[in-house]
């Protein structure tokens, strides 16, 4: 094997000199690219062949090496600017016996030996990966031995030769200069902040200033998009749509604890290994377990258990695990997805507790209520006392949280390196928004108004994106795979069903004009908008057949019942708050986007469908075989459907809004239905082309512990 040396003198000998090189350990040990020795020699040395192993700790999974007790060393030259980062941390069976782990990283330069940075901790019962780190600038140049060494006390002598010690991430690497760095695909960084409304974001006119991190190191370097949409107001469906590009009713069944990404869609995140990049994948949400399919494709993965008290870490918690990984993994295209929990509910963080429950935006509230009530109040296990005071604390609390998380952001972002910043394409959004009593409701999942769905978008990709930049028109969150795909020269995806934004945000193209889409995905009665150039029209099927299953969905169905609309139409450019509904009078442009939902619920509804759309329409229609049932799609109050037996009788009043039902089961042939009344539309679902995930326990006792399902 040849020795980093003796390639740096071949290179020099034949005229093509080239800059001294550190190391990534992981891929240099996987390719067999050290030695065996007990001495230092050039490049990687061990006492003993190492291992490459997956390793989870602290429920982070990273590809790591495995060494015995003791030290394995890196000789070599110095780069300019470099940097070294280890993780490390010993198997959690060793704990058992192992009293204290001691880890140290040294530099020796001829007879100097420096102590750059060590750790040393007792025994764990819950134990969690450390991450040390050093710059080696003032090494450049000069030829030295890295030393990194594991000592661990209380070890029996038998298992000396064991290899216990996982090390990874570590790397030696300095960031590429700018030219250099361009030549390469640009590394990407996605950041998604659970829960954050666009409102309440500094860069789209908040009149608090929650998130000036964001508007500092994205919003004014970059590109903020100004009318981005979720396609589900809640974590797991919009989760999926934004990570496979598609929308959630195409992959999701009627079943909550199926939700996940199904095993033949290629998400993100594998799409990018694909090409080469390092893959990290950071959520706060427990949620997005690995069960779910959330984590394919990244090699190192973090996710929370379903416990409740994770709900409790914050933003400084995941950026605890994120940052080392991004520090040491600068030195090749990397893409890294982070996902925060800050402002989910309960808002609480210690900028609150230090205010004894109060925020610091509304410090001399004097009422009960802390940032552990919401759910109660969601859920009508608690009445607010005073709401007229108690909803202004309530909603400082939670722009409290959203200031929090953006401080946290401005930390993760301070992490790159400014050569690394200048070829990393950043984009932040938000899964969904947060109802704060706007129409009545509280938390996420139930509404489709703009609190709810309307998300925060910006990009930043410095040298592509004009700085300052405002992008016009509607987009949806199944755009940024597109958008990101087109950026890393990522061919394109027919099944896709977002389009690329890159020409609108480098100033080439503007966005395409296409309406955007969402629905509910979540229990009760079906609701849907979509929303085109400022107009958003929603749909909820009132006499939809619904028994909640529980006193909470109980609850919650009746304060839908009691403040939704079968049709609500709004100019979102002149009434932002949904205050005026426009139907019945708008009619033409609810006709204009009606379309749009039916189109997006072809793909998520079963069965025959028997759409009346314009005049009203009465009749007859037979069938060869009874159906099984049955079911109302936004039919008005004096619409009447009977089914006798194979025969179904309808007297539909008109509308401009297509509506009608649904019918179930084996009818038998659909070409040879009889009775079909004039200006009746029917035609039968199409086979699914993607096999949907079944009912997962897993998905469902989180939900269940995090209070989504009861």
């Amino acid at each position: 094997m040849t020795s980093p040396k003796a390639l740096l003198l071949l290179a020099l000998a034949c005229g093509c000199a080239r800059e001294p090189e550190g190391f990534l350990l992981r891929p240099a040990v996987g390719t067999g690219d050290f030695e065996v020795s007990s001495e230092a020699v050039d490049g990687l040395s061990f006492v003993q062949k190492p291992e490459v192993a997956d390793v989870e700790i602290d429920h982070e999974l990273r590809p790591v090496v495995l060494t015995p007790a003791g030290t394995w060393r890196w000789r070599g030259e110095v780069p300019e600017g470099a940097e070294v980062h280890a993780g490390v941390q010993i198997l959690p069976a060793a704990w058992k016996v192992v009293e204290i782990l001691e880890v140290r990283l040294e530099a020796r330069d001829g007879k100097t030996r420096e102590l750059l940075d060590s750790v040393r901790v007792a025994r764990q019962p819950e134990p969690r990966w450390l991450d040390l780190g050093a710059d080696l600038s003032r090494y450049a140049g000069r030829e030295i031995t890295l030393e990194l060494s594991a000592d661990l006390l209380g070890l029996p002598v038998r298992h000396l030769v064991d290899n216990l010690v996982a090390w990874g991430p570590v790397s030696l690497s300095s960031p590429p200069s700018g030219r250099e760095n361009r030549a390469e695909r640009p590394n990407v960084l996605f950041i998604v902040v659970d829960t954050l409304r666009r409102d309440h974001v500094t860069s789209y006119g908040y009149r608090r200033n929650t998130t000036p991190e964001i508007q500092s190191r994205l919003a004014q370097p970059g590109a903020v998009v100004e009318e981005a949409y979720s396609q589900a107001p809640w974590t797991l469906p919009s989760v999926v749509s934004f990570l496979t590009g598609r929308q959630p009713g195409e992959l999701l069944s009627a079943d909550m604890s199926s939700f996940g990404i199904p095993a033949e869609v290629e998400p993100l995140a594998e799409r990018m290994g694909r090409l080469g990049y390092q893959t990290a994948g950071f959520v706060a949400n427990p949620t997005l377990h690995t069960g779910a399919g959330f984590d394919r494709g990244f090699r190192t993965w973090f996710a929370p258990p379903a416990d409740i008290k994770w709900m409790l870490k914050h933003a400084d918690d995941l950026n605890a695990r994120a940052i080392p990984w991004l520090k040491a993994s600068q030195d090749r295209p990397f893409f890294a997805y982070v996902h925060y929990i800050d402002p989910h509910d309960p808002y609480s963080n210690p900028d609150i507790d230090r205010l004894g429950g109060r925020s610091p935006f509304l410090p001399d509230y004097s009422g009960p209520v802390d940032g552990g009530w919401i759910h109660g109040i969601y859920t009508g296990q608690i009445q607010l006392p005073d709401p007229v005071r108690d909803v202004p604390h309530i909603r400082a609390l939670y722009d409290s949280e959203v200031s929090y998380v953006d401080r946290h952001i401005g930390e993760l972002l301070a992490a790159l390196d400014p050569e690394v910043l200048a070829n990393t394409l950043i984009v932040l959004t938000a899964d969904h928004g947060e109802e704060l009593y706007d129409h009545g409701g509280w938390k996420h999942g139930q509404s489709l108004y703009e609190e709810q769905i309307h998300v925060p978008l910006i990009f930043r990709w410095d040298g592509r994106i004009e700085p300052g930049t405002r992008v016009k028109g509607t987009v949806q969150l199944v755009d940024v795979m597109p958008t990101l795909a087109a950026a890393v020269g990522m061919k394109a995806d027919p099944e896709w069903d977002g389009v690329s934004l890159l020409p609108a945000l480098t100033g080439k193209g503007s966005v395409p004009r296409r309406a955007a889409f969402a629905q509910h995905l979540s229990s009760g009665p079906l609701r849907a908008a979509a929303v085109l150039n400022g107009r958003k029209l929603m749909l909820y099927n009132r006499s939809e057949p619904f028994q909640p299953p529980n006193p909470v969905d109980s609850h919650l169905h009746a304060v839908n019942q009691a403040r939704f609309h079968r049709l609500e139409l709004y100019d979102l450019a002149r009434d932002p708050e949904e205050r005026r509904n426009l139907l019945p009078g708008d009619e033409k442009m609810a006709a204009e986007l009606a379309p749009v939902i039916h189109r997006n619920l072809k793909e998520f509804l079963p069965g025959l469908w028997v759409l009346a759309g314009g005049l009203g329409l009465n009749g007859t229609i037979t069938f060869q075989r009874a159906p099984q049932r049955w079911v109302p799609y936004f039919l008005g109050d004096a619409d009447r459907v009977e089914m006798s037996g194979n025969r179904i009788t309808f007297d539909l009043t008109a509308e401009p809004i297509a509506k009608g039902f649904r019918i179930e089961g084996d009818i038998g042939d659909i070409g040879k239905v009889v009775s079909i009344p004039q200006g009746l539309t029917l035609w039968r679902h199409p086979e699914k082309t993607v096999n949907r995930r079944a009912a997962d326990p897993e998905t469902e006792r989180r939900l269940r512990s995090l209070g989504y399902i009861q």
